[in-house]
């Protein structure tokens, strides 16, 4: 019997990424100017809510299918430049 199994990572993702998600759309709403986003990608978010937004992640990433290596190079990049990822999401 697995004690971890994939609904329940699941859920773990989710105390993070919901709350961020929702904060993301809200800025959207509110603030446009930030350009914040919240996009769907393999079963988790890539979130950004603002330059120097504590709100900018990638959560849950993976549950639902791999990973597009693009994603993974352009995320861990920590030079890499908000519009250059903000592109990147609306092409997938």
């Amino acid at each position: 019997m697995e004690f971890v199994d994939k609904a329940f990572a699941r859920r773990l993702e989710a105390t993070e990424e919901v709350p961020q998600v929702h904060h993301a759309r809200l800025y959207q709403k509110l603030y446009p100017e930030v350009s914040a986003a919240a996009e769907e990608i393999s079963g988790g978010h890539m979130v950004f809510a603002g330059v120097g937004s504590p709100i900018g992640r990638a959560v849950g990433l993976g549950l639902d299918g791999p990973v597009p290596l693009l994603i993974s190079i352009v995320w861990s990049s920590s030079t890499a430049p908000v519009e250059r990822l903000r592109r990147l999401m609306s092409v997938l």
